[in-house]
């Protein structure tokens, strides 16, 4: 019969309702189950492979001493908070040759006040701008501990304070803090951090020679003092001399440490009761012994000292000039340590001779910006275990997939009215059949007016 058609039934056509309408036309809908399918499979596997970056993995907290390293290698999803460092702790940098104990931390107001802070919140921000602001050399003799007494008669310590800052961008976000690192050849068996841990001659061989230089001079000096006092009718048992950088000397670092005034004297205290107003070590050390010039045989070696620790401490003893203008005695100030005074020198894997520039090193003399050592509390991705991977991601697709199958649904029934039947003439009859088995009938079109109702026959 013209005008009856057998239409095409796609796999979705309960998706679609009036798309089973067909007109003379080829059937446009027959790629509809193929593309269904293709897409579908496309679309499973491409919101598996995103779901499995976005629900595939969990945070876990790890610790970690490089947080940049962390954020740069895992990601974006990795993240470490910054450390606070309370006052009073102690911490090494990265050269790992002093612990330094945090005594102050502060920023500076609008007006250049101090504001000092409680703590200080650090994340891996190189140390900058340090300056040495105090060297204080301690005698100690009867209150060491027994056990030092019996490896050296005279002790004492070297002390540098230093003031550094850290830079978050700009001078606004400045931080300044205040860290004292002490040096003692041979400290009581209580001190928990040593100097000088990871020693390493080729790894760190400015480092190494501080650790050279501090050592020899140290028992130098405690043994000139100990023979200074030892024949006294009323000898020293205890002191201390605090040496500030002298800013009055002109020329370049070099030239300023090969001179013996490099460091002043800021004041010298000594028990019995005896101090100095003078500020000179060269003054102090040609002097005869008298109330304000206390010890004269110390102090030439007390100035290499202290300029031995001022430099280990900047981490600065890379300058071959300024490493043989430090060392140039240690020859001669290992050959006149006397064997009750040998104990830390000959203990020690250290240099005992001066620097020779002309000889080959074992290592390159180099210096490094430091950083503070810490440790941060980072959260880094790790993926799921495979259980919890199936299950997060079957989740995650059923939903995005469902509303990709109503959103299909709801486009392909708006663009079915395009595929409505066309009539060739007016009242032209079209059989359709009926796509769920029911009987087949003649719809008659005709134009009608509202009030007219459509007439079907068998």
């Amino acid at each position: 019969m013209p005008g009856t058609y057998r239409p095409y039934r796609s796999f979705f056509h309960h998706l679609l309702g009036p798309v089973a309408i067909q007109t003379s036309a080829s059937n446009p809908l027959k790629w509809l189950t193929p593309v269904v399918v293709l897409g579908g499979i496309v679309a499973t596997a491409l919101i598996s492979f995103l779901n499995v970056a976005a629900t595939g993995y969990e945070l876990v907290s790890t610790s970690s001493s490089d947080p940049n390293a962390v954020e740069a290698n895992i990601g974006a999803r990795a993240s470490c908070d910054p450390t606070n460092i309370q006052l009073q702790s102690t911490i090494y940098t990265d050269k790992r040759a002093f612990p330094y104990t945090l005594s102050q931390a502060w920023q500076l107001g609008d007006d250049g006040s101090r504001l000092h802070q409680g703590s200080l919140i650090y994340k891996r921000s190189p140390v900058q701008n340090c300056n040495i602001t105090l060297i204080d050399i301690q005698f100690e003799g009867p209150d060491r501990t027994a056990r030092q007494l019996e490896s050296f008669t005279m002790g004492g310590t070297v002390t540098a304070t230093t003031e550094c800052y850290i830079d978050e961008g700009s001078p606004s976000r400045r931080t300044y803090f205040e860290l004292l690192s002490t040096y003692d050849a041979f400290p009581p068996l209580n001190v928990a951090l040593p100097t000088f841990p990871n020693l390493n001659k080729t790894r760190d061989l400015s480092q190494y020679w501080g650790s050279s230089i501090l050592n020899m001079y140290w028992a130098t000096v405690m043994q000139t003092f100990f023979d200074a006092n030892v024949g006294a009718s009323d000898p020293f048992f205890k002191g201390v001399i605090d040496m500030k950088l002298n800013t009055n000397l002109s020329g370049t670092i070099e030239d300023q440490v090969s001179n013996i005034e490099f460091l002043r004297v800021r004041n010298c205290f000594f028990i019995p009761l005896n101090s100095t107003g003078i500020h000179s070590i060269t003054t102090l050390a040609s002097s005869t012994t008298a109330f304000e010039r206390p010890v004269p045989a110390i102090w030439l070696s007390v100035a290499v000292l202290a300029k031995a620790m001022w430099f280990s401490v900047l981490g600065d003893l890379a300058r071959p000039e300024l490493l043989a203008n430090l060392s140039s005695n240690m020859t001669q100030a290992n050959q006149t340590l006397r064997s009750e005074f040998r104990f830390s020198v000959d203990h020690s894997d250290i240099f005992r001779q001066s620097f020779d520039s002309s000889q080959p090193q074992d290592a390159q003399l180099r210096v490094n910006q430091s950083i503070l050592a810490a440790d941060y509390l980072c959260q880094v991705p790790r993926l799921k275990s495979p259980g919890n991977l199936i299950l997060s991601v079957l989740v995650a697709d059923l939903v995005i997939l469902q509303t990709i199958w109503k959103v299909f649904g709801l486009v392909e029934a708006r663009c079915c009215t395009a595929c409505t039947p066309n009539p060739v003439g007016e009242g032209a009859p079209i059989m359709y059949e009926s796509i769920d088995g029911q009987e087949s009938e003649t719809i008659l079109l005709h134009e009608r007016s509202p009030s007219q109702k459509i007439t079907r026959s068998p």
